[in-house]
């Protein structure tokens, strides 16, 4: 599914979802390749202001990734 849907986020994230049986193990591998691929600006906006504490959840993004540089 990440070779089919490289380059449209949404659509890999969502046709995953959609198809039902073990999605979930599934989507965390899709979603972190398609997302690595994407980059925070091609992951719709909707769906980031959409989950709760988004504004928390980015900062603990923000330091994580700073100490993975400072590595």
């Amino acid at each position: 599914m990440a070779d089919r849907y490289a380059g449209r986020f949404e659509a890999g994230v969502l046709a995953n979802a959609n198809t039902g049986g073990e999605n979930v193990h599934r989507g965390i591998v899709l979603g972190a390749l398609l997302g690595a691929e994407a980059g925070l600006s091609g992951i719709p906006v909707k769906w980031i202001h959409g989950l709760k504490d988004h504004v928390k959840l980015a900062s603990a993004i923000d330091t994580f990734v700073r100490a993975v540089r400072l590595a």
